[in-house]
């Protein structure tokens, strides 16, 4: 016989049980929030600088090719000036605010100009953010490019063009142009 305990009886499927609540917590919400978050801030990262990373390798490539084009145009001068008595940068018949006059190698010596210009002064379609400047100095016949400069022409001027934007070095290139170049054939 089934006795009564402490005033109540078992029914035969046993003690129902509360319903559970099958939806979040708060603290469940607030950690998954923080996982997107966090997800979200890297790939926004990696988007911004594989970005910046396209924009500086096309920065590269233009300041190259602008330094380029300078550097061209600088080799294919003559070694001294062909008219005048030979002094060191421009003469005074040729400073009138374009290379157009520009005939020897040293005249470009301390040459800039931002935007770039072309040969005859007339602009580029490059910003005024981008900048070309030029240094010619003489240095020793030997195979150092990074050799210090000497005082006086023992037939090697280093021609060396550097391009920056937002006054940021993009490109330098160095190159070397001797008199031996202008006594075997003439470059005009």
């Amino acid at each position: 016989m089934n006795v009564p305990r402490y005033g109540y009886s078992r029914t035969a499927r046993g003690r129902r049980r509360p319903k559970t609540n099958t939806a979040f917590s708060l603290a469940e919400t607030v950690v998954s929030v923080a996982l997107v978050g966090g997800l979200l801030v890297v790939a926004l990262n990696t988007v911004g600088d594989t970005t910046l990373g396209r924009q500086k390798m096309g920065d590269r490539g233009r300041g190259h090719l602008l330094a380029q084009d300078l550097m061209t145009e600088i080799l294919q001068q003559n070694y001294d000036d062909p008219d005048d008595t030979p002094t060191f940068g421009p003469e005074a018949s040729e400073s009138t605010g374009s290379r157009a006059g520009f005939d020897d190698v040293d005249d470009y010596t301390g040459w800039s100009a931002s935007p770039p210009q072309k040969k005859d002064g007339a602009g580029t379609s490059d910003g005024p953010a981008w900048q070309r400047s030029v240094t010619v100095e003489y240095v020793a016949a030997n195979d150092d490019l990074t050799a210090p400069a000497v005082d006086s022409d023992q037939g090697v001027k280093r021609i060396t063009v550097t391009v920056t934007r937002n006054d940021l070095v993009v490109c330098s290139l160095v190159s070397v142009r001797t008199n031996a170049a202008d006594e075997s054939q003439p470059l005009n």
